[in-house]
């Protein structure tokens, strides 16, 4: 493949075919990585989405195998809500339109396919193109954000893989470490750039969220560590926020607004 990544431009619309349907987008081959965006016309309505669970699961590594533990709680705080607001400031920049979408029952049906089992290197799983397009045509988006789980594994981490952590561990996870005192949060999360080809939805950009770690400094240790509290659960929103800010950031450095009579 030429250049290895792709290069997504989006062709120019008037106002009122923007305001009526979705970017058309066609595709061309940059030289390298750097060179991959998505191209959309100013104003257009960027769909938000989210297939990743409101839940942080908590792996314990112990000197002795039996004194490990796997723990996955559900917080209460909504994953939707921290990605809007991940994103909502650079598209204002951008002048583009956030727009919260349900990713619908069909992508949910699919999300170990579109996300799990996938290789999202290059493009998007046969299966979950069409429901990405008639997610994007029926709100009448220009391109989607889509925030989806990811595991510790060579297909969705590749050199960053953390080969002392089960290849298991997926989504956002606490890691605490015998005689360690402070934990490691991670982001083992896909956020993906989707634009709207003559053949459906494409996938334009991948930010993995593995790459890169967070302590949790200021931890104070639970009176049981199997057991964490609603509390101190909650401590951890604004960490794994920072998190997915960083994630979002590098993600909509390839989204570039068209100039008018481009």
């Amino acid at each position: 493949m030429p250049g290895g990544r792709r290069q997504f431009i989006a062709r120019t619309l008037g106002a009122a075919a923007v305001a009526a349907v979705p970017l058309a987008v066609r595709r061309a081959f940059g030289r390298s990585g750097a060179d991959t965006t998505l191209t959309v016309a100013a104003g257009a309505r960027i769909g938000v989405v989210t297939l990743l669970d409101a839940e942080v699961t908590h792996f314990h590594a112990a000197r002795r195998l039996q004194d490990g533990f796997l723990k996955t709680y559900t917080v209460g705080w909504s994953v939707s809500a921290l990605l809007v607001q991940a994103v909502q400031e650079r598209l204002a920049q951008l002048a583009l339109v956030p727009v919260p979408v349900a990713p619908g029952a069909a992508l949910a049906r699919l999300r170990e396919r579109c996300f799990l089992t996938a290789s999202l290197e290059r493009s998007l799983p046969k299966p979950c193109v069409a429901p990405y397009t008639e997610l994007a045509t029926r709100e009448r988006l220009g391109a989607l954000i889509v925030l989806g789980p990811g595991l510790n594994d060579s297909t969705h981490a590749g050199s960053t893989r953390r080969r002392e952590l089960p290849d298991y561990l997926r989504g956002w996870c606490l890691v605490t470490r015998e005689g360690e005192a402070n934990p490691t949060l991670l982001n083992l999360s896909e956020l993906l750039l989707i634009g709207l080809g003559r053949g459906g939805a494409e996938l334009a950009v991948r930010e993995w969220g593995g790459a890169v770690s967070q302590s949790w400094s200021g931890f104070a240790a639970p009176v049981d560590l199997k057991a964490l509290t609603g509390a101190e659960l909650d401590a951890l929103q604004p960490f794994f926020a920072a998190l997915l800010r960083q994630q979002a950031a590098a993600l909509l450095e390839h989204l570039i607004v068209a100039r008018q009579g481009g």
